[in-house]
């Protein structure tokens, strides 16, 4: 026993040599090792050595006598070692990636929290288009046909062109318009709007007909709140009148305007809506009334019925009705069409105004400058 104690000490010193790194281990003399180790390591040491002098002992009696005690001791020892020392690795290596995914941007709360996306300025290419007809003071009646067709330019840019002919005291009259806007369907709308109006005009017994060209540029809005949607159109009102070369005719123009369209629009359900605005066009003001009802066609199809009243200064007061049909890239109810699709179309409360334009030509007309009889006639389109 007491052999075996000693080849064991002389086997655990060989190993210790042997297995440390060479900074672990300062200086050896006389068969002694001194060394500068961490507290880990030591307690290591310490607890491989009781393990080995243990089994030293247990297994002195099973072991074969031709099997040198140094080797399983060398073998038991240099285990022991070597599980410690990746213990320990793998506890470090575990703490540095632990504090290194700490101090990155990713573990920020605020970083890794996920916003959803904004739905697109346009749900794909969509349009519409309407069949409609009414009548006002000072009017004939008027009737006609309008449509757009909206279609996404990126994520949150979109673009509308609308269009339109029908006839208006009998004489005929075409429109074009178009949009380029920024839209968050869960916010709003911001954009830019041009249109363009010709009417034939009026055409009285002995006086030429005098035409109407109308453009219009406006930076236009909307704000989307609940079952509340708010739209503005303002902007800038050029009228060119197509004069015929009559004595007292010439030089006749109408002044360039500010111009407006204010609404506030309300969904009593998400396929009927109600609204109410202001309107400033030509130099008069007027009160805008107005309401939809939508109902689903299916294939992305929907039919609608619309009103659209007007009460004017100088008794433009003017009712138009009709049918219009939506065509989308699926089915959805009438408000989420009006926010995710094509944007309002402005036209139909300025058709109405347009049946006062006998007015608004003969407010730059003097009769007096016109022979008596063309003044006559000048004077019955005044009125």
């Amino acid at each position: 026993m007491q052999q075996c104690a000693e080849n064991c000490g002389d086997c655990i010193r060989t190993i210790v040599y042997v297995w440390l790194p060479e900074e672990v281990v300062s200086s050896h003399s006389g068969g002694f090792i001194v060394f500068r180790l961490s507290r880990q390591f030591i307690a290591s040491i310490g607890g491989a050595i009781v393990i080995g002098l243990s089994l030293s002992m247990a297994n002195a009696e099973s072991t074969p006598d031709d099997t040198p005690p140094s080797h399983w001791a060398a073998d038991i020892f240099a285990k022991a070692i070597r599980d410690d020392t990746a213990i320990s690795d793998q506890n470090e290596w575990s703490d540095l990636s632990a504090r290194a995914y700490a101090g990155s941007p990713r573990s920020d709360a605020a970083a890794v929290r996920w916003l959803p996306e904004p739905m697109p300025a346009v749900d794909g290419i969509n349009g519409k288009i309407a069949g409609f007809g009414g009548g006002a003071e000072h009017s004939n009646g008027f009737y006609g046909t309008a449509g757009s067709l909206a279609f996404p330019l990126a994520q949150q840019w979109g673009a509308q062109i609308d269009g339109g002919v029908g006839s208006l005291d009998g004489s005929g009259w075409s429109h074009g318009a178009g949009h380029l806007f920024w839209r968050d369907p869960s916010i709003g709308l911001v954009g830019a709007y041009g249109s363009y109006f010709h009417w034939n005009g009026v055409s009285p017994s002995t006086i030429p007909r005098i035409g109407v060209d109308v453009s219009r540029f406006a930076a236009e809005g909307e704000y989307y709140w609940t079952r509340w949607t708010a739209r503005g159109l303002a902007g800038y009102e050029t009228a060119r009148l197509n004069v015929p070369n009559v004595a007292g005719l010439a030089g006749l123009s109408v002044p360039n305007r500010f111009f407006d369209s204010i609404s506030a629009s309300y969904y009593v359900t998400d396929n009927f809506e109600l609204s109410i605005g202001h309107l400033y066009s030509f130099g008069r003001h007027g009160l805008t009334l107005g309401g939809e009802y939508g109902f689903a066609l299916g294939g992305g199809r929907m039919a609608s019925l619309f009103a659209t009243a007007l009460f004017a200064e100088g008794g433009t007061n003017a009712v138009l009705g009709g049918l219009r049909f939506y065509f989308g890239q699926r089915d959805k109810t009438l408000i989420d069409r009006h926010r995710q699709d094509d944007p309002f179309d402005a036209f139909l409360q300025f058709i109405a105004p347009g049946t006062n334009a006998p007015k608004v030509v003969g407010e730059t007309t003097d009769p007096a400058l016109a022979p008596p009889r063309q003044a006559a006639e000048i004077q019955q389109v005044i009125n």
